[in-house]
């Protein structure tokens, strides 16, 4: 049985539409252009804050991904770093790297207090001791952070339209704690949308060495329901014109 990848299929998915009004169109058609395809790479930031570290324990953490492949390690309180890979090793020896580091650490720090805050302002999160947030970039697109706790995501900030959505059910209340802290809000938006985006155009120099596309889990679900849309369009349009 024949396997696609996920890149492959969403690429046959946006295309076939196209493909098959040109064949329903009557007379010669002469493209001007042949099809190009190009990757869209995903920058990723895994943070997990333990409220119940020990001195001297890991109390922030943040695993870098691109593509969904980690690269590096960051360790925020202990401000050490480990490179994942042969890529991971070229990103710390920069200056970017070191910019990087302290936006990270500013970063675990004020999640560090939010998540104490959320724990002493709701009964329903005393039992909550490790936060996990997850920030996402494109190039120019798809910025995104997640919370949740204990491995399941809670809550998605969209950070090209600023707006909160609940992921799990019960959540209301951690949403509306959130939307209404402006703190949160414009550290999230800036982060995601200024910071990842300028750090994922630094990687351009290593290119080569990524692979030739990157995933958006997000992005390829909204994509499938729009072109099946289309498509079933098209085939009655062409039954019509037949």
């Amino acid at each position: 049985m024949l396997i696609l990848s996920n890149a492959f299929s969403t690429s046959i998915i946006l295309v076939l539409p196209f493909i098959l009004l040109m064949g329903c169109l009557k007379g010669p058609f002469s493209p001007a252009q042949p099809f190009s395809f190009t990757g869209t790479h995903s920058l990723c930031y895994d943070f997990t804050i333990n409220s119940k570290a020990a001195p001297g324990q890991q109390w922030c953490t943040v695993q870098a991904q691109v593509d969904q492949k980690n690269f590096l390690s960051f360790d925020c309180g202990m401000d050490k770093v480990k490179s994942l890979s042969a890529l991971g090793g070229k990103v710390n020896a920069t200056i970017n790297w070191e910019e990087q580091k302290t936006l990270l650490r500013d970063i675990g720090n004020t999640l560090k207090q939010k998540l104490a805050d959320i724990k002493a302002e709701n009964d329903m999160a005393r039992g909550l001791n490790t936060l996990e947030g997850r920030m996402c970039c494109q190039h120019k697109s798809n910025s995104s952070w997640q919370f949740g706790f204990n491995g399941r995501m809670w809550l998605l900030f969209d950070s090209d339209n600023r707006k909160w959505r609940e992921i799990r059910p019960g959540s209301s209340w951690m949403k509306k704690m959130w939307e209404n802290d402006k703190e949160v809000t414009d550290l999230l938006h800036r982060s995601s949308i200024g910071d990842c985006r300028t750090w994922i155009q630094n990687l351009k120099e290593w290119e080569a060495e990524l692979e030739p596309t990157g995933n958006w889990q997000e992005g390829e679900e909204l994509l499938r329901p729009f072109s099946t849309t289309i498509l079933m369009g098209l085939l009655i349009f062409c039954h019509q014109e037949g």
